[in-house]
């Protein structure tokens, strides 16, 4: 995954103004509910409308808290999917808070079937809408014409994920190797924005950029993990000298505590649902294959202790006695039936509640890898090593922001993001976008077959 963290200014406009599209967005989720009501009670009655003027504001509200924290008004970049998937579970949010909000209000003065065919009518109109708003973008800002500079490796992989773009989103007109970055006035003329790919020495790097904002471009850079780091630093001075102070990426006192906290609270709640779900897939495990139901394995936890992890079994007994450790591939024999369904439905981490309880886990942070992986990865990326300064988690900013199959890299990436940028909102917004990643195939499939003897992390 590519990430933009220096924009320039193009000569092209922004677009539709975002307060234009949240407020079409809360008349539309207002506007289901009102419909909702007309086709079930047929007319509004004197008593009834106190009740649904309280409600409708509410909605209002929580209907762009929801749809911000799930990235809906960020310029979407990776097709129309992501939008749909980030919809749904809108929706889903706006239909639980209703109910609540009703129950607590004592504005159950409506028929039960009104909250029921809401959440539907909210679905198609917000989705219309969006595959609109989505075709105007399109169109105000064209398909960009793309400069990608950098070395072989990283151009490939920048490339390969710019081919999986719906198509008319990006044009790659040019390809420039480092060596031959003083080219670059002479293509800027012929492209919108300028993707940098990959370590390219200090001072290439600030021509790059120099130029490309003198002509008014965009500027895409692939991070490298020390840029990331610096996101957290903070301009300072001694004396008359500008300095860039880089704080520590470790969390505070306060930050840990709170965090604990909201661990506890949440695994607490889910535990309870998750107790029939956890019954009837050990169930299923059970009568399916031969072995133990609940699969351990030591996984690296906090300032690097090692710790055992839960999981429902989904592969066969001794998965890796003859291989060794390895990963999950797309289409790996060992997984058995029912456990392509648990793995999926991501049922099968429904045992790591007890870890989060126990304080091994939390519910957001980054992914626990094995200690045989851990060793192998800190040689290659010395950096590897700063995931460790806070807790592993359920499901954490490279799960939601990437695909299973996402590389070690840009999962690290991912990762020391969440350090520098932490706060309890972003735990809180990668739990709503862990949602709408239960509907996306991508994001459970093992490793392609075809880089597989690229080790990347998977899963048991």
């Amino acid at each position: 995954m590519m990430t933009s963290n220096i924009k320039g200014s193009t000569s092209k406009t922004d677009g539709i103004p975002k307060w234009l599209v949240a407020l079409v967005d809360i008349s539309l989720a207002n506007l289901g509910i009102y419909i909702s009501f007309l086709l079930v009670s047929g007319e509004l009655q004197g008593f009834q409308i106190g009740p649904l003027f309280l409600l409708l504001p509410s909605v209002s509200i929580v209907t762009v808290l929801l749809f911000s924290s799930l990235g809906l008004y960020s310029r979407q970049r990776s097709g129309f999917t992501p939008v749909v998937r980030a919809l749904i579970t809108g929706v889903i949010g706006l239909f639980l808070f209703t109910i609540i909000f009703a129950f607590m209000t004592r504005a159950f003065l409506f028929q039960r079937m009104v909250f029921a065919v809401a959440p539907l009518l909210q679905f198609l109109l917000l989705l219309g809408w969006r595959i609109l708003y989505w075709r105007l973008e399109l169109w105000i800002h064209g398909q960009q014409k793309l400069l990608v500079i950098g070395g072989r490796e990283e151009v490939e992989q920048a490339l390969e994920k710019l081919m999986c773009l719906p198509q008319g989103l990006y044009e790659v007109v040019k390809v420039l190797e480092p060596g031959k970055a003083e080219q670059l006035k002479e293509w800027l003329p012929a492209v919108d924005a300028v993707m940098i790919a990959g370590p390219l020495d200090m001072e290439v790097k600030n021509k790059i950029i120099r130029d490309s904002f003198n002509r008014s471009r965009e500027v895409f850079i692939v991070p490298d993990l020390y840029e990331i780091i610096l996101t957290r630093a903070a301009m300072t001075q001694v004396h008359d000298t500008p300095l860039i102070e880089c704080r520590d990426l470790q969390l505070s006192f306060f930050q840990l505590t709170i965090k604990r906290l909201f661990d506890l609270v949440l695994a607490a709640v889910l535990a309870v649902p998750a107790l029939p779900l956890f019954f009837i897939s050990a169930l299923a495990v059970a009568i399916s294959s031969s072995g133990p139901v609940i699969y351990s394995q030591e996984r690296v936890g906090l300032q690097g202790r090692v710790f055992t992890l839960y999981k429902l079994r989904t592969m066969i007994v001794d998965a890796e006695g003859e291989s060794g450790p390895v990963f999950a591939t797309e289409e790996d024999d060992r997984v058995t039936a029912v456990g392509r369904i648990l793995r999926a439905t991501r049922l099968d981490e429904l045992p790591q509640i007890y870890n989060v309880l126990r304080g091994d886990l939390s519910i957001v942070g980054p992914r626990p890898e094995r200690p045989f992986f851990v060793e192998k990865f800190e040689k290659e990326m010395p950096e590897y090593s700063l995931r460790h300064l806070v807790k592993p988690g359920i499901t954490g900013l490279a799960q939601v922001a990437g695909y299973y199959s996402t590389n070690t890299h840009d999962k690290l990436r991912h990762d020391l993001y969440y350090l520098a940028d932490y706060s309890l909102l972003l735990d809180f917004r990668i739990l709503l976008l862990t949602i709408p990643t239960l509907f996306n195939r991508d994001a459970a499939r093992g490793i392609r077959k075809q880089v597989a003897d690229k080790p990347e992390p998977g899963r048991d």
